[in-house]
């Protein structure tokens, strides 16, 4: 199959999510007979109610044999899971309506239409994706993987999401994921990234482990189609081929839904070749290894490295890399040939869905996202005979977040209840001016009218939100969310500080690293390796409130050119510390392009813009932050206009710094 052929078929594959976002279409479907309405797509998953044949529900999506489905009940609407033979599909939309059994036709595989909740955020032309699935091998001798071609469909969901455009994801399937072929696809995606882009590569396929006497021990491998006559490629292999990219990337994030290990049991004939059931879900289960050793598919005492190990020792830095293996060393991972590998369709699902903000910060990161995840692997392979759930393996930056959202700690569809509260009505009352950090002060002097700033596009609206279904409570007191602890100021900006590209240097020098209260005033110095557009955000001892301070109303001049020293304040703003006595913290960032701070425009404190320090202020200010202004601008929507102009690049390198008051 082609590649156009390929991108053209997951369209249609993805026809569903269209149909189901903009409200048309064949939405709903009757019960056909007795079932139950259930909190996940496992059998075993807990019963939320009982749904009597002729039941009107609407269908929100529909993946590998289930559906998620939303209806009324006498309290109210319930959202939850329903195996798809028990369901009428109304006609209108065939790619939804020949589905009632989660199969395709051709081929008896699972398709997965799309999962409610992606977040429509507009596609950056500086994402790419590289999207390779092998599921069928050139060698009859290799166990086939039926449930490849379906984790291509989470892998597209799981880019987009990230803002992937479509004219940026490539693909490679079966046949067409040679070794060479692999090969060329990284030089191609090599010449197409620019300095500042992000780069989302996913592989489902076999991995392998052999033993190399020239690496000293047994070496971890993917296996191309024809990688059993023409040989693997191993993580040193990768490495090298990825060097060129990472030294561009702002975040290069790499998935291998496979392992590199037969595991502490090898499994048996029949499990590579027809899979292995279990009493919690329908599909078989295969594992992804093929062994070409021996003595490598044994763990015991192996000495390997890591595909992160083996970039960092090319001079790539952990913090702009992501790595997530769907199985340690010793471990088997699976394919369900139904849903695709439980790595990458729970991968999929948290990360579009089910993921749960832990730490209110705001923003669900990446290790969020991979614990969402391996919870569901454990219910997946709970009580099983034959082998113990796998384990994710996450290298590299953990606290990269892939998109931010705005909704403090979403919770997963049919949360249980963690608090009660009675229904009151509610009285107006008029919200708390902001306060002003009682370290930052601005002196009560004359200053002149702040500079017109400049002409400037039209903002950019920031995404909309990724929310989660939620089921109405049964009768009386409504669910609440158990709150969320309050994070310090220095941790909501350490989650943004997390994003920044590490290869960009910033300098940031105190003039006084302890400032004595009523006497001392906060300057500082600038200093970039590149040129770039200089942002200063701080966080006060008191963790309320998150205040932009430049630039403010009074100086808009955030310019700085490589090698540049700029010192702040400058012009006729200063800022005196008042106290109390503790630790104030400085995230300075310079940034490839301008920033977009209008939508902050509302919360004012004197010349500085704010931002509570909550979940969704941080989110909002994060968002805003980690975008360029430009980015979904005309001026940056082809190829030749984002070709070496940093404009269209979010990239940008930070330094975050404590500041302290004394008496």
């Amino acid at each position: 199959m082609k590649s156009s052929t390929m991108s053209q078929f997951i369209r249609y594959g993805l026809l569903g999510l269209a149909l189901f976002a903009t409200g048309v279409g064949a939405q709903n479907a009757t019960v056909s007979r007795a079932a139950e309405l259930r909190a996940e797509k496992l059998a075993t998953a807990a019963v939320l109610t009982p749904l009597s044949a002729g039941a009107a529900v609407r269908v929100l999506s529909v993946e590998g044999g289930w559906v998620l489905v939303e209806m009324n009940n006498p309290s109210g609407k319930v959202s939850g899971w329903v195996r798809a033979s028990a369901l009428n599909m109304q006609a209108g939309a065939s790619a939804v309506a020949g589905l009632s059994s989660g199969r395709e036709a051709a081929g008896n595989n699972a398709l997965t239409l799309g999962v409610r909740g992606i977040p429509t955020a507009a596609p950056r032309i500086n994402r790419h994706a590289l999207i390779i699935g092998v599921g069928r091998y050139g060698d009859p001798s290799v166990p086939p993987l039926p449930g490849t071609k379906l984790d291509r469909y989470s892998a597209t969901q799981m880019a987009q999401v990230m803002q992937v455009p479509e004219g940026n994801i490539q693909y490679l399937q079966d046949d067409q994921a040679t070794g060479d072929n692999i090969r060329a696809a990284l030089k191609g995606l090599n010449e197409r990234v620019q300095d500042g882009d992000r780069v989302f590569i996913h592989y489902s396929g076999h991995g392998t482990r052999y033993e190399d006497p020239q690496a000293g021990g047994c070496v971890e491998a993917l296996l191309p189609y024809d990688g059993m006559s023409k040989g693997t490629i191993t993580n040193k292999e990768m490495a090298n081929l990825l060097a060129s990219i990472t030294q561009k990337t702002d975040k290069l994030f790499v998935m291998y839904d496979a392992c590199h290990s037969g595991g502490l049991v090898p499994p048996t004939v029949a499990a590579r070749t027809r899979g292995v059931l279990n009493v919690n879900d329908e599909g078989a289960l295969r594992p992804k290894f093929a062994g070409t050793s021996e003595t490598c598919g044994n763990p015991v005492n192996v000495r390997t490295r890591s595909l992160v190990n083996e970039q960092v020792s090319r001079g790539a830095l952990p913090q702009d890399i992501v790595h997530l293996s769907a199985a340690r060393n010793n471990e088997i991972s699976f394919d369900d040939e139904q849903k695709g590998g439980l790595a990458t369709q729970y991968m999929r699902d948290c990360m579009l869905r089910d993921a749960k903000d832990l730490d209110g910060s705001g923003a669900i990161s990446i290790d969020e996202i991979r614990q969402c995840a391996q919870e569901k692997i454990n219910r997946r392979m709970q009580n099983d005979t034959n082998y113990k759930p796998h384990n994710l393996v996450l290298s590299g930056n953990t606290g990269f977040v892939p998109a931010w959202f705005s909704q403090a700690a979403p919770q997963a569809m049919m949360q249980p209840v963690l608090a009660l509260v009675e229904n009151k009505p509610s009285t107006a009352s008029v919200p708390p001016a902001v306060k002003p950090p009682a370290a930052v002060v601005v002196p009560v002097v004359a200053a002149p009218a702040a500079p017109a700033p400049a002409p400037s596009p039209a903002p950019v609206t920031p995404a909309p939100v990724a929310t989660a279904p939620v089921q109405a409570a049964p009768s009386g007191p409504a669910p609440v969310a158990a709150p969320i602890k309050m994070l310090t100021g220095e941790q909501a900006l350490q989650q943004m500080f997390e994003q920044r590209n590490a290869k960009r240097k910033v300098q940031v020098t105190l003039t006084k690293e302890a400032l004595v209260i009523g006497q001392d005033a906060l300057e500082f110095s600038v200093k970039s390796d590149r040129a770039g557009y200089v942002y200063a955000a701080l966080a006060g001892s008191d963790g309320k409130a998150l205040y932009m301070l430049f630039p403010n109303d009074l100086d808009q001049h955030n310019k700085v050119e490589a090698g540049q020293t700029l010192k702040l304040p400058q012009g006729n703003w200063r800022i005196k510390s008042s106290g109390p006595a503790g630790t104030n913290h400085l995230l300075v960032m310079v940034a490839d392009a301008p920033r977009d701070l209008t939508a902050l425009g509302g919360r004012k404190s004197g010349p500085f813009l704010t931002s509570l320090n909550d979940a969704e202020g941080r989110a909002q200010l994060g968002a805003l932050l980690t975008t360029s202004r430009l980015v979904n601008t005309q001026a940056c929507q082809t190829p030749a206009s984002v070709r070496n102009n940093p404009l269209c690049s979010d990239a940008y390198g930070a330094v975050l710094l404590p500041i302290k008051e004394i008496p």
